[in-house]
């Protein structure tokens, strides 16, 4: 008899890829030896602005720092309500018909996100 494993949920996934990706990136943020933005060019897919209501269920627009795609795909979102702002900063992991979203507000991506943009204060206020 064949017994099969259980896959993981997203949910029960995302918080130890969410610690592996920020320290990836906190890692090379604090490497002097490392060109910043050659690394963001080669360890990331895009930076870009999901346009509100291009997903179900999606009203508001966000920038997307795009990690990977396909399965699983993962990214950091910057919620805005205003062009080169954020009023909140998550991590999406993402696999086949699942996928979770938590809070997060590590210094490492709002330096990115304020370098990448050349913005004094790209926090908007909450929601």
């Amino acid at each position: 008899m064949q017994t099969q494993t259980k896959q993981k949920t997203c949910a029960e996934l995302i918080s130890a890829r969410y610690v592996d990706r920020e320290k990836q990136f906190s890692d090379a943020w604090q490497d002097s030896k490392i060109n910043w933005n050659d690394y963001i060019a080669e360890n990331t897919l895009a930076f870009d602005f999901v346009e509100p209501d291009t997903f179900d269920n999606q009203p508001i627009g966000y920038y997307r720092l795009q990690f990977s795609w396909g399965g699983p795909s993962d990214e950091i979102r910057y919620y805005s309500r205003k062009p080169y702002t954020y009023f909140k900063i998550t991590y999406s992991y993402m696999d086949w018909f699942d996928g979770a979203e938590i809070e997060i507000n590590d210094n490492i991506w709002q330096s990115i996100f304020t370098q990448y943009y050349e913005t004094v204060e790209p926090y908007e206020g909450l929601e």
